[in-house]
């Protein structure tokens, strides 16, 4: 039968698509008061939070009646997006079309999916008059695409009492490996990686291109810089939390994929690695620096008085940011100057046990019949770190399937999501929820 919520899904997730809250600049209130308004029409109290008048998110909160002891359940997702390049995409990247059995637009995937199944999940359990037995809290909030310094961080912060009694989170983050349209296995994120994104500045005098500068000028400058960073040497590492997570992988996969993750223990055989591990595998045993914007210049003849560079670092899960800079500012030397964008912390592992994983693991398992669900470590950042900072015990999941040609639209080019899978995600999400907070 089919289920009575899919079209409203369908119809919601086009409509959000539509609302470009691109970041930088941001924009979310727009995004905030449709899920506001939405929530507001199924009879839920939703309300916007946040200072900055264009940059909101929403908060609703089902409460347990009677008043529960029992730990509230979190459900948290992003608004904002990465910009998107429309002259290069198949259809305009906020235009949530319909086509080839896909709805296309930036953040199909990552990550308004989620925020949409989510809100149909209050719905639901608001429309059928679920008793719940503990509370049920939903918070999309701004800013996680550049660090979440003015989303999440800001709202722990300065509204402690949204979060009154919050003891467990679900978030983005997690992954699926899929073949012919099923799921082999599930990952639920436990934790991630620390990011450090920097920006490098090279000033000198300007001038004509016929007659550069003795140093070169400001890019010949930039360049030099980057080229010592980027020949840094970022040595192998075994991190605990990142030794469980593939001795967790290794155990669900027979065979040479499985061969392949079982050889990854200490100590480490490092040419064997890199010739055998998964790209996905190395980027978790070792610092990543990748260098992502340049700017310099308007004109093919005439010598810039500035240069910039932007570069992105992901640092193992257990690392702080203060070594890594040191050695990327003594790279750069007087080349280029080096500002701080953005410095995570090391946060807490969540748990690959206790009620609230295996209560998401025997749901994944349940939606694919014959699928294996096992922890993992992200090689990106996510607004779970500061969750898991305050104590709350927070896990990345991702309920849609993900065809690996589809994943990687994610930040890029035609970013899309399968209907048939969104729809499946949405009823896995909803399926989740209810094991975990609805009364049996």
């Amino acid at each position: 039968m089919r289920d009575p919520l899919a079209r409203e899904a369908e119809e919601a997730l086009v409509a959000y698509l539509r609302i470009n809250t691109t970041n930088p600049p941001g924009n979310e209130t727009a995004g905030a008061i449709f899920l506001r308004d939405h929530l507001t029409r199924a009879g839920i109290a939703a309300r916007l939070v946040g200072d900055d008048p264009k940059r909101n998110g929403v908060y609703a909160r089902l409460e347990a009646k009677p008043k529960s002891t029992e730990k509230a359940l979190l459900l948290l997702s992003h608004i904002d997006v990465v910009p998107a390049d429309a002259a290069a995409w198949t259809q305009p990247p906020f235009s949530g079309a319909r086509s080839g059995g896909y709805i296309w637009g930036r953040g199909a995937l990552d990550t308004k999916s989620l925020t949409i199944a989510q809100m149909m999940t209050l719905i639901d359990l608001k429309r059928r008059g679920a008793k719940l037995e503990r509370d049920l809290i939903f918070l999309a909030v701004p800013d996680e695409e550049l660090g979440g310094v003015l989303g999440a961080k800001l709202f722990l912060e300065k509204y402690p009492q949204l979060f009154a009694g919050v003891g467990w989170a679900i978030n983005e983050g997690g992954a699926n490996e899929t073949a012919v349209d099923h799921v082999l296995h599930w990952g639920i994120e436990v934790h991630q990686k620390v990011p450090l994104w920097l920006r490098l500045t090279s000033d000198a005098a300007g001038g004509h291109g016929a007659g550069p500068p003795k140093d070169g000028g400001a890019p010949a400058k930039l360049v030099r810089a980057l080229a010592v960073i980027d020949q840094l040497e970022t040595p192998y590492r075994l991190t605990p939390p990142v030794a469980r997570s593939i001795a967790a992988a290794a155990a669900i996969r027979p065979g040479p994929k499985g061969e392949r993750l079982r050889m990854i223990r200490e100590p480490l055989d490092v040419a064997r690695i890199e010739k055998e591990a998964p790209r996905s595998v190395l980027n978790m045993l070792r610092d990543t620096i990748t260098i992502t914007r340049l700017e310099a210049g308007n004109a093919v003849n005439a010598v810039p008085g500035k240069a910039m560079a932007e570069i992105d670092v992901r640092l193992l899960p257990d690392s702080n940011t203060g070594p890594m800079l040191e050695r990327i500012r003594n790279a750069a030397g007087s080349n280029a100057t080096v500002e701080v964008i953005h410095a995570g912390e090391p946060s807490p592992e969540s748990p690959a046990s206790g009620e609230l994983f295996e209560t998401i693991a025997a749901a994944m398992r349940d939606a694919e019949r014959g699928s294996s669900v096992a922890p993992i470590v992200f090689a990106g950042a996510t607004d779970s770190r500061y969750f898991r900072s305050k104590g709350i015990t927070t896990y990345g999941v991702l309920p849609f399937k993900i065809n690996y040609y589809d994943a990687d639209s994610i930040h890029s080019t035609d970013e899309r999501i399968r209907a048939a899978f969104f729809h499946d995600g949405v009823l896995l999400m909803r399926d989740i929820v209810r094991r975990f907070c609805e009364s049996r």
